[in-house]
């Protein structure tokens, strides 16, 4: 069995890469036959999950320690190369889209791969790769930056993802101390922050313009994958989430607020739901143990894969200093493993991670079998569904990692989901702003923040919070400067999870097997298609959010 960490890393030589990819695009575009053509097919996707794995791989390593000065050289390297790389795999994509065997493709293929396909070839456009790189370079600098904050708090030294571990804790002054320790660290490199998105904001608007478009945000959406749904339909998505959303919002942290007794919560309160912070049981071995009775009890698929991970060393969950501090699930297709690293802080965050990040580790895997999925990838906000629906299928054994705090963690966890969504339309709604108007200042870009903020989360406030009470919130949302528009997915899918979570309240088995179902298509159908296949409601319509509201009301008994 392969271990991860003993895979070898070989540092990709860019002439010998263009090279191949030459030379397959020239094999396609002479192929005689349909038969030929899926000849070159198979090789060029054994040829792609070796290369995708290898950079991977160099990525995992740079993410687990970013001050391995080898693996940040590599990265640094990957990212100069990436672009042409990603230009001469477009012109490949081509000869799937201009092929004279397209009616042939189109039987064995998924209609939507051609459609990615289409997206990402203009997404990929040449005229671009310069600065592409530059953007590249930006955002590692926003990386290594993060990474780099070292918060003394409580005689620890903590990383920005490690601090967090307080912002639940039951003393209100520990939580508002951490806040404020917090807000200083943004406060401290605001400068700094200010010109990496100013700069980011005006490469990725040059990068639009020189494609014809007036702004980023048409780039920014080819980017993404969006294939089924528009900057319009988002907009309804953010008007419904105002007029649902945002009062069950206020329901739930008025419940929480007077059962702790307070009157004027701020934003320091927003990850307490219970009078005890429910904390979860056992050494992270434990939590491991009982992961893996979970998903062996689950299914048999879940659990396998599950503890296959465990032997092959597929977790780094450990919060250390210059370690990333996000969370992610990155598949190695060479190897059908899926890898997932976290930073574990011993609150309830942890199982809430792990869950999440197995339930992209599930489809990952999946997709590995999956014919087309490394030329049309499963979109983003589909993604997230899998990802948050386990979450909450894991429910029937929760009490495994809280014990008699069971009932304290489904509410939190419910009600974190629901006052999650007016926070990630903000996020998006920010970027749009932005990108539609890239001239702001970087004053005028906080106070539009501050403004969106009190509006989507009117029971809050970040008074007298260094850099959160000035709009700087979104200085720490690593996703609105590596990835833009990447957010609103989170909300689309968090929203479909909660249609999840109300179906397995009636029939759970019944509810498991449309999850399957659901992941079983991996990227064949857009995500729009995929509702209506499983019978969901879509977000961007009003019914799905009055069916939302009346579900999470009765569940949470408000």
């Amino acid at each position: 069995m392969v271990k991860i960490s003993e895979i070898v890393y070989t540092r990709p030589n860019k002439d010998e890469v263009l090279s191949k990819l030459a030379d397959f695009k020239r094999r396609f575009e002479a192929a005689k036959t349909v038969r030929e053509f899926y000849k070159i097919h198979d090789e060029y996707k054994a040829y792609d999950e070796q290369m995708g794995t290898n950079i991977r791989i160099a990525f995992i390593r740079f993410t687990q320690d970013t001050r391995d000065e080898f693996y940040a050289a590599e990265q640094d390297y990957l990212d100069e190369i990436g672009p042409e790389i990603s230009v001469a795999n477009a012109e490949i994509a081509n000869c799937y889209l201009n092929s004279p065997f397209r009616k042939e493709l189109e039987k064995r293929f998924p209609k939507v791969m051609f459609i990615n396909l289409q997206m990402a070839v203009d997404a990929s456009d040449p005229r671009i790769v310069a600065d592409r790189v530059e953007q590249n370079k930006l955002t590692t600098a926003y990386t290594k930056l993060m990474s780099s904050i070292v918060i003394d708090f409580n005689g620890e030294k903590l990383p920005m993802s490690g601090i967090s571990k307080y912002f639940a804790v039951d003393d209100r002054e520990v939580r508002k101390a951490a806040y404020m320790a917090f807000g200083q660290a943004i406060e401290d490199n605001k400068q700094q922050l200010d010109e990496l998105y100013d700069k980011l904001v005006k490469i990725r608007t040059q990068m639009g313009k020189k494609l014809g478009y007036e702004n980023f945000s048409p780039l920014g959406y080819l980017q993404m994958q969006r294939n089924c749904y528009t900057k319009e339909d988002i907009s309804k998505f953010r008007e419904n989430v105002l007029k649902y959303l945002v009062p069950l919002a206020s329901k739930i942290r008025a419940k929480v607020g007077k059962d702790l007794g307070i009157d004027k919560q701020y934003i320091y309160d927003n990850n307490v739901f219970t009078t005890v912070e429910p904390k979860p049981i056992g050494t992270p071995n434990e939590i491991f143990a009982n992961a893996s009775k979970m998903y062996n009890q689950m299914s048999p698929e879940t659990g396998k894969l599950f503890d296959t991970m465990v032997s092959s060393g597929c977790f780094d969950v450990m919060s250390r200093e210059g370690k990333w501090g996000g969370g992610y699930c990155e598949g190695l297709p060479a190897y059908k493993l899926p890898f997932i690293l976290s930073n574990w802080n011993g609150s309830a965050g942890d199982i809430d991670v792990l869950t999440h990040e197995f339930g992209h580790a599930l489809e990952f895997y999946k997709s590995f079998f999956i014919e087309s999925e490394f030329l049309s990838s499963i979109s983003m906000e589909t993604a997230e569904v899998h990802s948050m629906s386990m979450e909450f299928l894991a429910y029937p054994w929760i009490d495994l990692f809280f014990g008699d705090k069971t009932e304290q963690y489904k509410f939190g966890h419910i009600g974190g989901a629901v006052t999650f969504i007016p926070y990630g339309t903000i996020v998006d709604y920010f970027q749009q702003t932005c990108y539609d108007n890239p001239d702001m200042t970087p004053a005028e870009r906080n106070a539009f923040y501050n403004k969106i903020e009190k509006q989507f989360l009117p029971h809050m406030t970040t008074e007298g919070i260094p850099a959160l009470q000035d709009g700087r919130r979104w200085q720490r949302q690593a996703h609105i400067f590596e990835s833009p528009f990447y957010y609103i997915d989170y909300c689309l899918a968090q929203f479909t999870a909660l249609q999840f979570l109300a179906l397995s309240q009636e029939d759970y088995e019944a509810t498991f097997k449309k999850y399957i179902k659901f992941l079983d298509f991996g990227g064949t159908k857009t995500f729009v298609e995929l509702l209506k296949e499983c019978g969901l409601k879509s977000p961007f319509e009003e019914e799905s959010f009055k069916l939302v509201v009346a579900s999470c009301e009765k569940i949470l008994n408000i």
